[in-house]
């Protein structure tokens, strides 16, 4: 009898995962199931058929403590692969197969143990598909003045990947005294005769305070193969409108593992927000000109975050035997890349350049020393 149970129980096992791997499954083909951004749905891409995605829900945003990062979270049903080349590490649907990295185009990905590591709780999902991807980047293409004219007709691009890139966000009531020195320039008449001359000299003062700042969804960002700076250019992400995570977004798609930790990343948020307090320090003192020191002494309060993944297409093109990589924000559509440059317009636009640079000095030269 105990046998018997032992096989029931296998068996009620064994289905329970036969329906699990069925969940991105089309109901009509069998075809696997595809997050559609134009639809807001899983989509086949072979028959058309369509499955509802979970009612969105807004994120729950975690208490941050010294011990929040030694949270691991298992992420179900993904496996993670690792590109030989430039080491990005990606996690799938198990159903899922790549044979090249989403990111920098190499083969031979290998399949990696599974990372530890905090599961996403929050998600942007895609708004903008893969044409309308390649239609941002046809008009950042014709925004391009220095680039061959005939870039945007002749350029062959490569096929699409669709990435979900890590950040974290930081919500944090920051409470900071301060000290600063902060001075006033001012202009006196010393001398006489010849030697009459005007200095211009700075009343120094101290001052001293405190203040209270709010910040919400300070967006710091953990890939690897994103630098916050790129991310900035593509217009960041509107973390703000991300939802509760669930598996279906990521169906068809890929995700990058966080590269820089939760607690690193708070660190990097602290050292913005407190630059933001300095600033607004700063701001409290207009009639100031001159600045020697302001030290801010913060108290963090009910500080939380989110580990939000955000939407990325990245790519290549091909010009003229050369691959030039780009990425299109998932959420807005922002291009960001490299692009050639026509030597032809390179050189009329430095002459040019020169031109105006060259008015310029004739004209200083002949207001002031003629």
């Amino acid at each position: 009898m105990a046998k018997e149970a032992l096989k029931e129980e296998a068996k009620d096992v064994s289905s329970a995962r036969e329906v699990e791997s069925d969940t991105f499954k089309c109901p009509g083909c069998g075809n696997f199931l595809k997050y559609d951004p134009e639809t807001g749905k899983l989509r086949c891409d072979y028959c058309g058929g369509t499955r509802d995605v979970p009612t969105p829900k807004p994120p729950m945003e975690i208490y941050y403590t010294s011990l929040s990062e030694q949270g691991v979270s298992s992420w179900g049903e993904v496996k993670c692969i690792q590109c030989p080349v430039c080491g990005a590490k990606t996690m799938l649907e198990k159903y899922q197969t790549v044979t090249v990295c989403p990111f920098c185009g190499a083969p031979n990905v290998v399949e990696s143990d599974e990372v530890p590591g905090l599961k996403p709780n929050a998600v942007l999902p895609f708004l903008v598909s893969e044409p309308k991807a390649h239609e941002s980047l046809k008009k950042w293409m014709g925004k391009k003045f220095l680039a061959p004219t005939d870039l945007k007709k002749t350029a062959k691009t490569s096929k699409m990947n669709g990435v979900y890139v890590p950040s974290w966000t930081f919500d944090s009531n920051v409470y900071a005294t301060y000290d600063a020195r902060l001075g006033k320039t001012y202009t006196v008449t010393v001398g006489s005769g010849k030697n009459r001359r005007t200095e211009t000299r700075v009343r120094w003062y101290n001052v001293s305070g405190s203040i209270n700042s709010y910040f919400d969804d300070v967006l710091i960002n953990a890939s690897s193969r994103m630098t916050q700076k790129q991310l900035t250019k593509i217009g960041g992400f509107d973390t703000k409108n991300s939802i509760q995570y669930e598996e279906e977004y990521l169906s068809g798609y890929s995700a990058e593992r966080y590269a820089q930790g939760l607690d690193a990343s708070w660190e990097v948020a602290k050292e913005y927000m407190v630059d933001s307090v300095r600033s607004q320090v700063r701001n409290r003192y207009p009639d100031a000109d001159r600045v020697d020191y302001i030290h801010v002494y913060p108290v963090f309060n009910e500080t939380k975050y989110k580990y939000v993944l955000g939407p990325i297409w990245t790519s290549s093109y091909r010009y003229k035997g050369k691959d030039y990589g780009f990425v299109v924000n998932g959420r807005n559509g922002r291009t960001a890349g490299k692009a050639p440059l026509s030597p032809i317009k390179t050189f009329f636009f430095s002459l040019f350049c020169a031109g105006v640079a060259g008015l310029l000095i004739w004209m200083i030269y002949i207001l002031f020393f003629s």
